[in-house]
């Protein structure tokens, strides 16, 4: 069972430790954040989500921290989000990236999101093959602020 509270100002050092380990940064920015990037980007979290159900959530099974998720809105599309998770390294190959991805697409419908897309580095098979598994189609494949990139989506809901 997946639990999702939503951050605030005093999860930063949770939010620290994931983002300046290298291990967990590989496929997203392919290194760790300096200090002065770490607290822009938690700043900048914060500020996105002030106003909105949606955000970035630390994530829990059972009592237990296990990482962080978020489901962003899109600030030019109201209906739709990004969703992605950086777990701990010591939580990897449980089975959770699947979990995780399906609460945070649960989210979307509640909130009656159309469009959820998630952005990947190609060469992370495993996250690849869990939004694949979940109904994901890749939309494009290439760099991405200069980075390797692949961008998938999945309609939630009805464009009507």
């Amino acid at each position: 069972m997946i639990e999702l509270r939503k951050m605030t100002a005093s999860d930063y050092d949770r939010y620290a430790m994931l983002v300046q380990d290298d291990r967990v940064m590989r496929y997203i920015t392919e290194q760790a954040l300096t200090d002065a990037e770490t607290k822009q980007r938690f700043e900048r979290i914060l500020e996105q989500q002030q106003h909105d159900r949606l955000g970035s959530y630390l994530i829990y099974t059972e009592e237990t921290w296990i990482g962080i998720g978020h489901m962003t809105r899109s600030q030019t599309q109201p209906f739709e989000a990004e969703l992605g998770y950086m777990l701990l390294p010591d939580q990897w190959g449980r089975g959770y990236g699947t979990a995780i991805a399906e609460r945070l697409l649960q989210l979307a419908t509640e909130e009656e999101l159309q469009v959820v897309t998630a952005t990947i580095d190609p060469a992370h098979e495993a996250s690849r093959r869990i939004l694949i598994g979940l109904g994901f189609e890749s939309t494009y494949v290439g760099p991405i602020d200069g980075l390797p990139g692949e961008t998938l989506q999945k309609i939630v809901g009805t464009t009507e």
